[in-house]
């Protein structure tokens, strides 16, 4: 591939709700830029940006895709992004990192939840962005009634730069309302231009003076106004097209060359060893400095570390340096990258994505730099995975492979991961969704042959008590030769709430010898966290130990451990015991259609709503504390109950006590356990 000039490369993230057409644009552009010779279709499979066995099968996008093309002298980098919910973490592992994006919009659907999410993660970082309204040659579309809709979720300063020529099945093309023919532009086009100049007008007071005196701007102040409109976004862009009927698609690859930012103007912030944070500068001379965003397993050529060129150039074959991992590193070959098929090239300058095999220590997010470099990048922050399943291998042969397996899947999607809850002894899954663990075990049982069986995972309740008492505990044995003895009188209080387990050592007088305390302490400790009446730990509590009796050749370690365990099991009982639940801060955003729905439904889960908040576009975000237990399959439920359109985020707020009839049950199925299992 010819050498591209680092000011003409632009990357871009192609975004949107699921369905829209996002990888059916992105095959387009790739067919007419000649990148293919033939046109593939998501329902044939053959996309180039969808390969995976997954996608084939489901017809749609489950990971972010790369594609590159040459426009007018530049190089574009496209990034096909998934559009489900399960798959937001592709979007904010690449939304740091990229320089524009394009947030597709089907013209039948109007506002989705996908759109509230790329837009999301591109006011976070500051990304310029454009709307792409594609399907308008559908029956019963509106482009007007579309940017109206677009306006009032986003804001007046998202205009129209196209205009379709025709509605519906009678859409003909679209027409550029900035660089037309002003004499033959049609009524609907110049009314849009019209609003398209008092958009460029208020983006500073100079342009808005030169506006009010002659309710016009120079082609020249019209020009750059636009442009540093865009750029810094202050107008928002709305194209108008069909992807299948490839209306609007080369006035969209302009307006990327032409008005997204160039990769030499982005500001980049890094840190020192010592934490001061410096500015560098995008400069294809300068050091070189990068950051990871993906890891793929490539059948063919192995493990691909995709990584996106903020300043310098990497060449082939050279030494580089990892900041984060502090290790050193070579880069092999680099590719450019057209969905599964790559591209060798010599070098990449700024703002080129590209991708690199057999690295040794680089992972997501890592920082890479010229050697000697000490800066380091600011991590990439992944949206909190939601959803939890106790796993568990079917076959008993599975269970030394299960670990590997997982930590494979883990590097190559970092939304999610496995670990055993310490509380339960579940060992779980965590991602953004079911369909997305539904995809991942599925890959796992092809790729490594492992089977699992998956169920709901446990609450980790806990127990704790309401009142003090006093209890005795003796453990005596006698069994020929030595015996054991142990005697204890403990005092069980309850803690403040949070303030954990306390052990209090009140004796006086050697009733307790002292080197017998510490094991007084372990045995009361041990027996806490086995639990009392529902076998979860009993937290809170303050136990003391005021009185004891010993025997001079029958005492022990163990025989205190096990009265202090004794006077644990007797006191918590007689001490008023109750269960503790986590409590969960949950943050709904629905369409303002859904919510009587959703409250309703929070209310039925023993919820307490705290309040609502409007999100824009006719949504709205519900507060509310709901116990845990009561929620683990919320994503599902909401999914239905919204149609698709509602998310959430989740975090633990506080434990409170169970309510008594729920309680009951608990203990009532932990006795039955027990009974059975004797």
């Amino acid at each position: 591939m010819a050498t591209i000039e680092a000011g003409k490369v632009r990357n871009v993230g192609i975004v949107g709700h699921g369905g829209v057409g996002k990888t059916t644009l992105v095959e387009r552009i790739l067919h007419n830029a000649g990148i293919t010779g033939r046109l593939g279709t998501v329902e044939e499979g053959n996309t180039v940006c969808d390969y995976l066995e997954e996608e084939i099968e489901r017809k749609h996008s489950i990971a972010m895709s790369l594609a590159h093309l040459n426009w007018k002298e530049g190089r574009i980098h496209l990034i096909d992004h998934p559009g489900y919910m399960d798959f937001l973490g592709e979007l904010a592992s690449s939304a740091p990192l990229i320089d524009g994006m394009v947030i597709v919009v089907d013209a039948t659907s109007g506002v989705q939840i996908g759109m509230d999410n790329s837009w999301k993660y591109a006011e976070r970082f500051n990304v310029p962005r454009a709307f792409f309204v594609n399907k308008l040659d559908r029956e019963h579309t509106d482009f007007d009634a579309t940017v109206a809709l677009l306006q009032e979720a986003y804001g007046r300063h998202c205009v129209p730069l196209v205009a379709p020529i025709g509605e519906g099945t009678d859409l003909t093309g679209v027409i550029n309302i900035v660089s037309g023919d002003l004499e033959t532009m049609p009524e609907n086009a110049l009314a849009l231009r019209e609003s398209l100049v008092e958009a460029v007008a208020e983006t500073n007071e100079e342009l808005t003076e030169k506006y009010l005196e002659t309710l016009e701007l120079s082609p020249e102040d019209f020009s750059a106004g636009l442009q540093t409109g865009i750029t810094t976004g202050k107008i928002i862009p709305i194209l108008a097209g069909s992807v299948s009927l490839e209306f609007g698609i080369n006035e969209l690859l302009d307006m990327i060359a032409e008005s997204f930012p160039s990769p030499l103007t982005r500001k980049i912030t890094a840190t020192e060893d010592n934490g001061t944070e410096v500015e560098v500068k995008a400069d294809p001379d300068a050091p070189f400095l990068a950051q990871v965003f993906r890891s793929v397993v490539d059948p063919f050529v192995g493990h691909l570390t995709l990584f996106r060129v903020l300043s310098g150039t990497l060449k082939s074959d050279t030494d580089f340096y990892n900041v984060t991992t502090n290790s050193k590193e070579r880069t092999g070959k680099l590719y450019l990258v057209n969905g599964k098929q790559q591209e060798q090239v010599d070098k990449v300058v700024p703002g080129d994505i590209a991708a690199m095999t057999k690295l040794k220590s680089t992972h997501f997010g890592d920082t890479i730099a010229a050697a000697g470099c000490n800066l380091n990048l600011p991590g990439i922050e992944l949206p909190e995975a939601m959803v939890k399943l106790a796993i568990l291998p079917k076959s008993r042969s599975d269970e030394d492979k299960i670990g590997e397996a997982l930590n494979r899947l883990a590097e190559e999607d970092p939304t999610f991961s496995h670990y055993r809850d310490a509380a339960t002894g579940d060992h779980l899954i965590r991602g953004m969704g079911d369909l997305q663990l539904d995809i991942l075990l599925n890959r796992m049982q092809r790729k490594f042959k492992i089977e699992v069986e998956t169920k709901t995972p446990k609450v980790a309740f806990r127990e704790t008590i309401k009142s003090k008492v006093e209890m005795q505990g003796k453990h005596k044995k006698q069994s020929g030769g030595h015996g054991q003895y142990g005697d204890v009188h403990l005092r069980l209080s309850p803690n403040e709430r949070g303030a954990g387990y306390e052990f209090v050592d009140s004796i006086v007088g050697g009733v307790v010898p002292r080197q017998y305390i510490p094991h007084v302490d372990k045995g009361a400790h041990d027996a806490l966290v086995k639990g009392v009446i529902s076998g979860h730990p009993v937290v809170d509590v303050v136990v003391e130990l005021f009185f004891g009796s010993y025997h001079a050749v029958d005492s022990s370690e163990m025989a205190f451990k096990l009265a202090a365990s004794k006077a644990i099991q007797k006191g918590v009982k007689d001490a008023r015991p109750c269960l503790l639940e986590p409590i969960m801060e949950i943050s709904v955003t629905v369409p303002e259609e859904f919510m009587g729905d959703i409250n309703g439904d929070l209310s039925s889960r023993r919820g307490r709503i705290n309040g609502m908040d409007a999100a824009g576009g006719r949504r709205q975000i519900i507060r509310a504390l709901v116990p845990e237990a009561e929620i683990l399959r919320y994503s599902t439920d909401l999914r239905s109950m919204s149609q698709g359109r509602g998310s959430y985020e989740l975090k633990l707020d506080h434990y409170e006590e169970v309510p008594d009839h729920v309680s009951k049950e608990i203990v009532a199925a932990y006795e039955k356990s027990r009974t059975e299992e004797d």
